[in-house]
């Protein structure tokens, strides 16, 4: 069985005909799930094909180069759309490749991904076609916050009302006829389950959102070693923040709280890691709020093992996303072995709540996050409670382990 995952997430063009430049971690995932496929059959990707591909539009922290025949997946290359003058100018060659990559599979995966129009609207129909078993994917992100806030930024009255009807309304009414009309459905964001309540049903599973493999997971031995450091109250508390640089993920928020933390005497160090569109603004903050000797901007880190190297020089990784998803970090983090402060999240809370691995702060509350920070500082075995929880429920949840069991799930429908 041929397996076709159709992607917005794009490929870049590489150094010969046989190669393509793909986001880090996107790799990573691509390779388990070409892994737990290959007992059924060959696996698919059709994706944006980019003559120079940026680690901004990659979707990961790094660029690397492969050739998909060694990797054991195909690729389709599709054309490249990012607004709605292109997006009409390659709608017809788009349908047309997209028609050719179902022809070829048995299933088609499809996402909400894609902008200004997701993918997901253009291959649905022409998989039905070709009679086609079709999956439905929400990623790590609940679609629906983050477009209501790109459809808020519009200036225009007028035009931001049909964008909220076009784009945001209309997407809800696909999303709900997707899940009704798909033979699976996957979700990695427990509040995505909750918005589409009515339509969920047996055929539809939820999965946390990993990118955790067995090589990243540390030992018994290290974690206890780590437990050891954390418990050393007369070292300064080591904080992390690891991603793309942006208003979204709230690194000033961080350090904000820090400084705030600071001033009430609680010793504190933060490294930042990761570019952005914001890394400018926040080294300027942290000078305005003093930081300078008490904060590390890194720049960005290839993913693997010089980003856990940074991961365990520290001890907590804080996580302040402002929209509804599951971080990769939580569980990054978790698997090297660090506690967690993050903010509320529709898409995790319950999860880390249950298993006891975090300390959750309200989304947006500095005073709160600050406050997290002087608890941590000063409860050390608290710490390393949440360590060993966090590290548990890791082990239980790595990418490997996720994909094989949607591909059964897949399989299944194959009799």
């Amino acid at each position: 069985m041929n397996y076709l995952l159709v992607s917005y997430v794009p490929f870049g063009k590489g150094s010969s005909p046989n190669t393509y430049v793909l986001g880090d971690m996107w790799l990573e995932d691509l390779r388990a799930q070409a892994k737990a496929w290959s007992p059924y059959g060959r696996l698919g990707v059709a994706v944006r094909y980019v003559d120079d591909l940026t680690v901004a539009d990659s979707g990961s922290f790094n660029l690397v180069e492969i050739n998909p025949q060694e990797e054991g997946f195909d690729v389709f290359p599709l054309p490249n759309y990012y607004s709605l003058k292109t997006f009409i100018k390659t709608l017809p060659k788009l349908r047309r490749q997209l028609n050719q990559a179902c022809q070829w599979a048995s299933i088609v995966q499809a996402d909400y991904n894609g902008h200004p129009v997701s993918l997901s609207e253009i291959v649905w129909p022409i998989a039905k076609k070709h009679n086609n078993k079709r999956i439905y994917v929400f990623n790590g992100a609940d679609p629906f916050p983050r477009l209501e806030q790109f459809v808020a930024q519009e200036p225009n009255p007028i035009i931001r009302m049909l964008k909220q009807q076009k784009m945001v309304k209309y997407f809800d009414r696909f999303c709900r006829q997707a899940i009704r009309e798909a033979d699976l459905v996957f979700a990695h964001n427990f509040s995505v389950v909750k918005r589409f309540q009515q339509e969920w049903s047996d055929r539809c599973h939820n999965f946390e959102r990993t990118f955790v493999t067995d090589e990243i997971l540390i030992s018994d031995q290290q974690a206890a070693l780590r437990q050891q450091r954390l418990m050393d109250a007369s070292q300064p508390l080591r904080l992390i923040t690891a991603g793309r640089q942006t208003p979204i993920k709230a690194t000033d928020h961080v350090l904000r709280a820090m400084a705030i933390a600071l001033s009430r005497g609680i010793d504190l160090h933060l490294d930042v890691v990761g570019d952005g569109d914001s890394l400018e603004n926040y080294k300027q903050l942290a000078v305005e709020l003093g930081l300078e000797e008490t904060v590390r901007f890194v720049g960005g880190v290839p993913y693997g093992r010089e980003l856990f190297d940074w991961f365990d020089q520290a001890h907590i990784i804080v996580v302040t996303n402002l929209t509804a998803e599951i971080s990769r970090n939580i569980f990054l983090g978790m698997a090297r072995g660090l506690p967690v402060i993050l903010y509320r999240n529709p898409g995790s809370d319950a999860l880390l709540e249950k298993h006891k691995t975090s300390i959750l702060v309200p989304s947006g509350d500095i005073d709160a996050l600050s406050a997290a920070f002087i608890e941590a500082h000063q409860n050390r075995t608290y710490l390393a409670e949440l360590l060993a929880n966090g590290l548990a429920l890791a082990r239980t949840r790595t990418l490997d382990e996720t994909h094989r069991r949607r591909a059964e799930l897949a399989a299944c429908l194959h009799g």
